[in-house]
């Protein structure tokens, strides 16, 4: 990534007051010592988000949301840490003078960086000549009569691109990029007798895509008018700046909003999200193509608790919804799924009932994981045949066994019994012998000698306590480097949760270059968001130097008791296990081992 020298940063840091930077995003009104206002990391009615003036950091008590004023610009525009640094640098009046390793500010290779600039060239092209062209006339009549505004079309940089078959490929090698390299990008294409280039889009409305810092890196291009004798979208092909995985459409437009309401609506195309902001929707987002990816709803699920999936009313899109309804639940996201009546699609029903309608009979209605998979397999089902009841019943039961909270499975079982006139202890029966099938086959599936995995529940106050002590310690390792190499190798076990335990070697690595404690720097070089915020918590908790060795020792005594306890509980655990195998022998010598481990709790 871009080298900017340390004093720099700090320079920077020191320079922005951390309240007029966040007063742009927030109102802020100031109470006692610190500044409030409503968070915009989650939506909330009572303001929790708290601005420290003295210490130029922030903190939300609601979301947990916690860092200073690069961290902030980092997660409030999903910005690489040295784009949030440049940022606030031009912000107080401080020149770059950086020096490039073979990466630029967006973490691309340089050549990267070229097909990058490219895109940008392409995309102002395309704007200018659908809006100040005669050639772009007809196009943006076309636009014009779908609804869309100058500003829309402004906004999104909507273009048009000419039929000549190399107006791009001129610019662009007047421009000195390398064709070769434009190939790649998916902006030209060699001709057939390798001669030279032309452009890959032709006569095309141009729909720029963007990535999540906002630059262009690809394209899809509609066809005027449809024909049979081409595709009505042609896109751009996965490149090294592209990935269909990765790109959501409208992200980088959308991400404060849905932040903000905690609610995304996901598409399955780009121009369903256009009609929905013409309806005067601004947190809806669309994939690429069919598939949702692991990546797509790791992003989701960072700056939403609700899904909204607003798929087609055909088969497609019904096919579409029910497979990332079941992603989405398998990643944790609270998903629902909003239907559309007929085949219509979601710009088709905006066009004609109006965003309004949309927004409260469509979104407003939608349904939950469960009754929509009950709509699902209904809607191919005549329950007025048997075969029909039984294949509908069955296929319901395979959901409601794996996949359901109790509450709603007993409502589900309720609907399924008037629907299908069969009694709910029936229904409830066979769900439990389905469940009991289910286990049977996972105990098969384990493997043989495989210890089991051993889940040990702590009473609520007891984790609490063991989560005070992992984050004071953090806190101590953060601002005393000294502290920090005495449990260097001896004690990096000691923390429970994985992240902390993450956190511990990241920071034995920052220590190791810099050599001197910097919280505010360590955060702003960890990438993950949720590791930024446990640091920052943790950062920002009272300490006293005079009291900071005697703090310091009983954290470590505290987390040593309690992994001793833990490990007590599993040897029980264990011995239980053995004695139900008739290995006695094991047993015993796990009850000379817990004899010991409790001695030595002991004398601790």
């Amino acid at each position: 990534m871009t080298k900017i020298p340390e004093e720099t940063i700090e320079a920077i840091r020191s320079q922005t007051d951390i309240v007029d930077l966040i007063g742009e995003y927030v109102q802020l009104t100031k109470r006692g010592r610190n500044w409030f206002g409503l968070c915009p990391f989650h939506g909330e009615n009572t303001p929790s988000f708290s601005v420290a003036e003295d210490k130029q950091l922030f903190h939300c008590f609601g979301c947990g949301a916690s860092g200073n004023a690069i961290t902030f610009i980092m997660d409030i525009e999903n910005s690489p840490f040295t784009e949030a640094v440049s940022k606030l640098a031009d912000r107080v009046g401080i020149e770059l003078e950086v020096s490039v390793n073979d990466r630029t500010r967006n973490g691309k290779t340089s050549d990267f960086q070229h097909m990058i600039d490219a895109h940008s060239l392409a995309a102002n092209f395309y704007s200018h000549l659908l809006l100040n062209t005669v050639e772009g006339e007809k196009a943006l009549y076309y636009l014009e009569q779908r609804g869309f505004s100058r500003d829309l079309i402004e906004k999104y940089g909507i273009g048009w691109s000419l039929d000549d078959r190399e107006v791009l490929t001129q610019l662009l090698q007047r421009k000195k990029f390398e064709m070769k390299e434009m190939e790649r990008a998916g902006l030209c294409v060699m001709k057939n007798d390798g001669t030279g280039y032309f452009d890959r889009f032709r006569g095309r409305i141009m729909f720029p895509l963007h990535d999540d810092n906002g630059n262009v890196v690809a394209f899809s291009g509609r066809v005027l008018s449809d024909s049979k004798e081409e595709a009505k979208y042609l896109n751009s092909p996965e490149t090294p700046i592209f990935e269909k995985s990765r790109l959501l459409y409208n992200f980088h437009h959308a991400r404060l909003n849905v932040r903000k309401t905690g609610k995304v609506i996901l598409f399955e195309g780009f121009m369903d999200t256009i009609a929905a902001e013409k309806a005067g929707i601004m947190n809806s987002v669309a994939v690429m193509g069919t598939s949702l990816s692991d990546t797509h709803l790791t992003k989701l699920k960072r700056i939403a608790n609700q899904l909204i999936i607003c798929c087609d009313g055909d088969n497609a899109g019904w096919e579409a919804a029910k497979r990332f309804a079941l992603l989405a639940a398998q990643k944790g996201l609270d998903a629902q799924i909003a239907l559309l009546p007929g085949k219509m699609d979601p710009d088709e029903y905006i066009s004609i009932n109006g965003g309004e309608a949309f927004t409260e009979k469509v979104l407003g209605n939608p349904y939950s994981y469960m009754s929509f998979i009950m709509a699902y397999y209904k809607r191919s089902k005549n329950l007025s045949h048997e075969n029909d009841v039984l294949q509908y019943i069955h296929e319901v039961i395979e959901e409601l066994a794996t996949k359901v909270s109790p509450v709603e499975r007993d409502l589900m079982i309720r609907q399924l019994s008037t629907e299908t006139g069969v009694s709910s202890n029936a229904l409830n029966e066979q769900i439990i012998k389905k469940v009991g099938q289910q286990a049977k086959q996972e105990k098969a599936n384990q493997s043989i000698g495989q210890a089991p995995q051993i889940a040990i529940n702590m009473p609520e106050r007891q984790q609490n306590s063991i989560d005070r002590a992992e984050r004071l310690l953090l806190c101590h390792l953060l601002n005393d480097g000294n502290l920090f190499d005495r449990i260097r190798d001896e004690h990096q076990d000691l923390f429970m949760r994985e992240e902390y335990a993450t956190i511990f070697v990241k920071l034995a690595g920052f220590y190791e270059q810099s050599g001197e404690p910097d919280f505010h720097r360590f955060a702003e070089s960890l990438e993950d968001r949720e590791l930024r915020k446990i640091v920052m918590e943790a950062a920002m908790l009272e300490r006293d130097p005079e009291f900071a060795e005697q703090e310091f020792s009983d954290c470590i005594h505290h987390l040593k008791k309690h992994k001793i306890r833990r490990r007590i509980d599993e040897m029980m655990h264990e011995s239980k296990e053995a004695e139900k195998m008739n290995d006695y022998t094991r047993a015993l010598e796990l009850a000379r081992e817990i004899i010991q481990l409790r001695k030595s709790l002991s004398a601790m």
